[in-house]
């Protein structure tokens, strides 16, 4: 590994452009560029080649910390592969840093990388001191865009709730043919209205679309053969469990261990049940999961009234914004895609000046009505003021969204509206402006015009039409 200190040269040659990649990483971007040089300065740009070990699992020397620049990382651990890094800003070893314990897992470069290293006598601090390293300052702005980004996920999961009984899902993580037909039967007693879906493996969980979510998720611990080795790729299946599941029952003969079980409720685990256990044990969890599940219902419909449009019942112009900037927040991770629709009435003012502003609430309401039935479990139906309407459609990319958008054309095209006859086209129709971030634009503001100026194309173009971006 050669290394090259930043600190031994007053104006390192690199050092801006190492800021700026390093400062648009999803750790940094909210980081000035001067004291983000003033941390990067601290550390020494490491070159490192293909199959390196940066850190191996159960090392117990003086810890340091990574930030990429360049290349691949893969974390692995029990010869399990577990994350990959690939983007600038990616940060690997500050949790040992933060508690001292052997590494639990494996980090190796995938290709030849570049990186910034922070050795660990950079982290000593003289207990007599009243000043800390500036690299804290770092560990803030990471710890806080990894809360950020929490957040965002939470918000989004929100979004996938359901709202009526019926359309529930709960997944079940298990490798033994046996395990699952007991989880299954204690599943059948206890929430029969639910669909389940069924993972072999962690492996095949973690591969699974990251847009489906759950709303209860079973996963038997007992696949990790080594529980205390194996911490960073339960802790990574834990956290995962959680963000897209309400709730999360683990179990497993580990789980006998009151410090295994301390770190499975830390990690995000609702419940843990030891085996062997009875099938009335879990029956039982799991009717205490369903009971909280629809109480959460009640209180999402409360919380939700604050963020409602009063007149149409879509969401208001607050939750859009909230979930629109969730959106982006989460995008570096999952790297999907997701498209905005503008729909608007087309020739509402001559509605409301011939029939009254009553009548034209109506069709207001029954247009809303109709986008609301039309959308994915998932997407974001939104009054944006006036006769405007906003959908969010996550994962989705732009033939999809126009295909989408053309069916909210149609089934308010096919609709009835009182005295629809006397409109200028003698019918209630809406015209659809389509963008897809980041395709046509990687900020909301942009993404929004993009979709208005598609909207405002289909105005000029006749009407009762779907433009997306690229196609004006």
């Amino acid at each position: 590994m050669k290394q090259e200190p930043l600190y031994t040269q007053k104006d390192h040659p690199e050092l801006a452009a190492l800021t700026r990649l390093v400062g648009s990483g999803r750790y940094f971007n909210r980081l000035s560029p001067d004291i983000l040089a003033n941390i990067l300065r601290q550390g020494s740009l490491l070159t490192v080649e293909k199959d390196e070990y940066l850190i191996r699992e159960g090392d117990e020397s003086p810890p340091e910390m990574f930030v990429l620049v360049e290349g691949s990382l893969a974390v692995v651990s029990n010869g399990k592969f577990i994350l990959r890094l690939d983007s600038p800003g990616d940060v690997v070893g500050e949790m040992a840093v933060i508690q001292s314990a052997p590494r639990s897992a494996d980090v190796i470069t995938e290709t030849g990388c570049r990186l910034i290293v922070f050795p660990a006598e950079l982290f000593v601090i003289d207990r007599h001191s009243s000043q800390a390293s500036v690299l804290y300052v770092l560990f803030s702005h990471v710890m806080a865009a990894k809360l950020r980004i929490t957040t965002a996920q939470s918000l989004i999961r929100k979004n996938q709730r359901v709202t009526a009984q019926g359309d529930v899902k709960i997944g079940i993580i298990n490798a033994t043919a046996p395990g699952s037909s007991l989880i299954r039967e204690a599943i059948k007693k206890s929430w029969p209205e639910t669909r389940v879906v069924e993972f072999r493996d962690p492996r095949e969980f973690l591969a699974y679309p990251g847009v489906h979510r759950f709303d209860l998720i079973i996963a038997d611990m007992d696949y990790f053969a080594d529980f205390k080795r194996d911490w960073n790729s339960i802790s990574t299946l834990v956290r995962t469990m959680r963000l897209r599941g309400a709730s999360v029952i683990t179990l497993g003969t580990s789980c006998h261990d009151a410090a295994n079980r301390e770190f499975l409720i830390g990690n995000g685990a609702d419940e843990v049940i030891a085996k062997p256990f009875t099938a009335f044990d879990l029956a039982h969890t799991i009717t205490r999961v369903r009971v909280w599940y629809y109480k959460d219902l009640e209180l999402d419909k409360a919380e939700n009234a604050a963020e409602t449009d009063r007149l149409t019942g879509l969401a208001n112009r607050r939750r859009l914004d909230q979930f629109l900037d969730a959106l982006v927040t989460v995008y570096p991770d999952n790297m999907q895609p997701f498209s905005l629709v503008i729909a608007d009435v087309d020739n509402f003012k001559h509605y409301n000046d011939t029939q009254g502003h009553q009548m034209g609430d109506v069709v207001l309401e029954g247009v809303a009505a109709l986008l609301a039935d039309n959308v994915r479990r998932g997407d974001l139906a939104a009054r944006f003021g006036g006769e405007e309407f906003v959908i969010v459609l996550p994962n989705c990319e732009k033939p999809r969204a126009v295909a989408l958008a053309e069916d909210l054309r149609k089934s308010v095209e096919s609709a009835v509206f009182p005295h629809q006859d006397q409109q200028p086209t003698g019918n209630i129709t809406i015209t659809l402006g389509v963008a897809t971030f980041p395709d046509d634009a990687v900020d909301l503001v942009s993404l929004l015009k993009q979709a208005d100026d598609c909207l405002y194309e289909g105005k000029r173009a006749g009407k009762n039409l779907v433009i997306a971006s690229g196609d004006k």
